[in-house]
């Protein structure tokens, strides 16, 4: 109502009809008025063992596999374009022999490819207004336990000095306020 966006952004989905009523100021609406718009707000793709790059994700979908004991070697991730507040999504690896690789942003490759080593953890922040507006949440697929727990805002995801491969991600942003995903296990294990 009143100027509310309706519709979706960032799917490539066509708009197919559209129904306006004009209601009594402080009336019943005509209708639902949840779910009225859709936005995706950070993709995410990662270079998996004997596999590649896979297709991108979206807001919660898991990247890499499960149950295939195959390593995650690299990540991309982006905010979407379609982000109303200004600001930046950056992201670290801890990687195998390596350890933490430093910040990359917007889609910058962190991790390796070509050399055969695994994502073993990883931490993801936002900056500027998109800080102060979203929390960002993540959790890794990581051999031998499965999915960890959910953390957020740039804490450790995974295992360090374990040499325990990510096999598996999930990344997506929740309003500053909102509870977020919650599982009760630890993010983050280290020896």
């Amino acid at each position: 109502k009143n100027g509310e966006s309706a519709g979706t952004a960032g799917y490539s989905y066509r708009l197919e009809a559209i129904e306006v009523k004009l209601v009594e100021k402080g009336g019943k609406a005509p209708g639902s008025t949840q779910d009225a718009y859709r936005q995706r707000y950070v993709s995410y793709q990662t270079h998996v063992q004997d596999i590649g790059w896979q297709g991108i994700k979206y807001d919660g979908d898991v990247a890499g596999t499960s149950g295939q004991s195959k390593r995650l070697e690299a990540i991309r991730i982006k905010l979407s374009n379609n982000t109303s507040y200004n600001g930046t999504i950056q992201y670290q690896t801890h990687i195998q022999d390596i350890g933490w690789q430093g910040w990359k942003s917007n889609g910058e490759m962190a991790g390796t490819t070509g050399q055969y080593r695994r994502m073993e953890a990883v931490q993801i922040k936002l900056t500027g207004k998109m800080a102060e507006k979203y929390d960002i949440y993540y959790r890794a697929h990581v051999q031998t336990y499965g999915w960890l727990g959910w953390t957020k805002n740039g804490a450790k995801a995974g295992t360090e000095g374990m040499s325990k491969r990510m096999e598996g991600i999930q990344i997506q942003l929740v309003e500053k306020g909102k509870p977020g995903p919650s599982s009760g296990q630890t993010a983050f294990r280290t020896k």
